[in-house]
């Protein structure tokens, strides 16, 4: 019965969107964006993969359904996705109902064979006990994705591509993070860094102070440093990232929006450096518009690998529209 009135009382949503989405198709290039379907724009991709952080599934208000339009895009894309990220805060209090409910939309589209998850703070607090919102990190993962991990860090590739998964070990806003981690970490990045591939890292909690933290977490001027990001563990991971080259350490957390150096914004989603790029991709079920950058929600990355660069490509999966004022190309240093 409850899903019937969900149902019914979501169908204005989805024709609120389409009425968007036609308008888009009419006027998009006047306001900088374009209605299309998931595809390569050029030819000789060689992995691509769509990232979306933050969907703060409850068992209310229809916020699966909000995720699963998005998902729905995605798995209508022409040319299939090689992966799916969801880089953490997949719900909004780590309780076992909300975790089904995020097996249900997964099951419902068939997005990529490669499904990937990340821990977020939110997802460690289904339970005073770190050993419990482990267990059951684990647990959804495998009937989400069906991928076997024995802890909340693992690693993956997408179409040769490493991809290393990094997560939180406790359960506080920043993030716990082992010395066994760590070195595993290491481990991992040297082994990576044989592939001559770009190397893509998932951590929930950006690194301390970037993307305008510590004043985009909570808008405070009075927050010290590293509110917000890592924690105790960020100038360690970032020691090692610096060590290598072509890395992407992509992150979620802090609810904002799209953003660029040429906004008037205090943070830009895409900060590069010499050898890696730090990039933060957009709360999906809620951006906070005090922030300032694009903040509608079902927003995310298409993250398209080339021999010579990496595009992440900005895009509304909820309207299916793309937004390339906040495209970022990547030259892969050789």
């Amino acid at each position: 019965m409850l899903a019937a009135i969900v149902s019914v009382l979501f169908k204005p949503i989805r024709a609120g969107i389409a009425v968007f989405m036609a308008v888009a198709a009419l006027f998009g290039g006047i306001f900088g964006f374009e209605k299309a379907d998931i595809s390569h724009k050029k030819d000789g991709c060689l992995a691509s993969f769509a990232v979306i952080s933050d969907t703060h599934l409850t068992e209310a208000n229809g916020r699966r359904e909000v995720l699963e339009i998005g998902l729905e895009d995605m798995s209508k894309a022409k040319d299939r996705l090689d992966a799916f990220v969801v880089d953490g805060d997949i719900t909004d209090n780590g309780e076992p109902a909300v975790w089904e409910s995020f097996v249900l939309a997964m099951s419902k589209y068939d997005i990529s064979d490669n499904n990937i998850m990340v821990i977020g703070n939110h997802d460690t607090w289904g339970s005073d006990d770190p050993a419990v919102t482990k267990e059951n990190f684990i647990k959804y993962n495998k009937l989400a994705t069906g991928r076997e991990i024995t802890e909340v860090y693992y690693k993956t590739e997408i179409n040769g591509c490493p991809a290393i998964i990094l997560g939180s070990e406790g359960d506080h806003v920043s993030a716990t993070v082992s010395d066994t981690q760590i070195a595993w970490f290491e481990e991992q990045m040297e082994a990576a860094s044989q592939t001559g591939k770009p190397i893509f890292i998932f951590f929930h909690q950006p690194v301390n102070d970037t993307h305008g933290l510590p004043y985009t977490w909570e808008m405070n001027k009075d927050d010290g440093p590293g509110t917000g990001g890592i924690g105790d563990a960020s100038d360690r991971i970032l020691g090692i990232i610096k060590q290598y080259k072509n890395v992407f350490f992509i992150s979620g957390h802090i609810h904002a929006g799209f953003s660029t150096d040429d906004d008037n914004t205090v943070y830009s989603s895409v900060e590069r450096y010499d050898g890696y790029t730090l990039v933060n991709t957009p709360c999906y079920m809620y951006s906070d518009f005090l922030r300032g950058g694009n903040f509608l929600n079902g927003t995310g990355y298409v993250v398209e690998v080339y021999e010579n660069e990496v595009i992440f490509r900005a895009r509304n999966f909820i309207s299916g529209i793309w937004q390339p004022k906040y495209d970022a190309v990547i030259e892969l240093v050789k």
